[in-house]
């Protein structure tokens, strides 16, 4: 076996959408008892797609089998000006336990590396293989997120228990514009030390019919800001950061709203999304509501970076 790390092609594109697709299956519904994935293969496409759109097809990177002529494993390079992320990486069922993914990984140290950046990544706690490689390669974890999902959400029912300080939240939130794109990077900054103004950019654009993004701004700015995706290949609320927890809710709250809610643009659907354990006032507030936790992920940082000051809900679409 003769494997090399190389950027992917847009040839390679269906092969490593399916390669996503099994080998995530296979770890859930060994560890789980269910599949992540339920549609078509083809659906795993949105992660190629969209991240070849965000940061071009250089930063795809695969392991190739030169003798099999298939790809080994895959990962994405997310780099933004104040880090580097690193995307979902995945490993071919027939190739597990043949070091694939710390090879891809300590090329993508490298990369991190020589331009002197933080690499950042959300890892499941669940998956102690994945964490366990992580943590071997100097990752160090620094917040720990309850998956979650509202199975039985009810809007107006929700509505009649809201506290005060989130009801008076609720008529500030509104669907984002281009032209808030320069707040909403400022916030970012402000709150988490990152910049992902090409990522808000793309989502507000919205080319591929799957994205949404909803501000809060009330007389002293904007206060918090949450996008969600809604595709065959994923369906999840996130990226989103906010000052406080009743900021957090009140988004929440529209987001999740938007998604159930019938609609020309979107079925409805019932997305998961990441609440950092420690907004206890949040979590306490999703339960009463009806929320169920799915499974446990934590934050983990190479090479520092600056703690958030606010609050964070990552994604893995793309990762953040």
């Amino acid at each position: 076996m003769s494997i090399s790390i190389i950027s992917a092609t847009p040839a390679h594109q269906r092969e490593a959408a399916h390669l996503i697709y099994d080998s995530t299956n296979a770890w859930y519904e060994k560890n789980r008892g269910f599949s992540a994935f339920t549609g078509e293969k083809d659906s795993a496409l949105l992660f190629c797609r969209t991240y070849a759109a965000l940061d071009g097809q250089e930063n795809h990177l695969i392991a190739w089998d030169s003798d099999a002529q298939r790809i080994a494993g895959s990962c994405f390079v997310h780099p933004r000006p104040t880090h580097i992320s690193l995307g979902i990486m995945n490993v071919h069922p027939d190739y597990f336990g043949q070091s694939i993914a710390p090879r891809i990984l300590e090329r993508i140290i490298e990369i991190a590396r020589s331009r002197d950046l933080p690499l950042h990544l959300v890892s499941s706690a669940m998956n102690l293989d994945s964490f366990s490689l992580y943590s071997r390669m100097g990752f160090v974890p620094h917040t720990v997120f309850q998956d979650m999902m509202l199975p039985n959400f009810d809007s107006q029912k929700i509505l009649k228990t809201l506290s005060k300080d989130v009801s008076r939240l609720l008529p500030n939130v509104r669907p984002a514009q281009i032209a808030d794109v320069p707040a909403i990077a400022a916030l970012d900054l402000e709150l988490t030390g990152r910049d992902y103004t090409q990522d808000f950019t793309y989502f507000i654009q919205n080319p591929d019919g799957a994205w949404r993004t909803w501000v809060l701004e009330t007389e002293t700015g904007l206060t918090g800001v949450l996008s969600s995706v809604c595709d065959p290949g994923s369906c999840m609320l996130g990226p989103g950061f906010m000052r406080d927890e009743d900021s957090m809710l009140a988004l929440i709250f529209t987001a999740y709203s938007a998604f159930v809610e019938p609609n020309d643009a979107f079925p409805p659907a019932r997305p998961i999304f990441l609440v950092p354990c420690a907004a206890q006032k949040a979590v306490q507030t999703l339960y009463s509501w009806g929320a169920r936790n799915t499974e446990i992920h934590v934050g983990q940082t190479l090479g520092g970076g600056t703690p958030a000051k606010g609050l964070v809900m990552p994604t893995f679409m793309p990762e953040s």
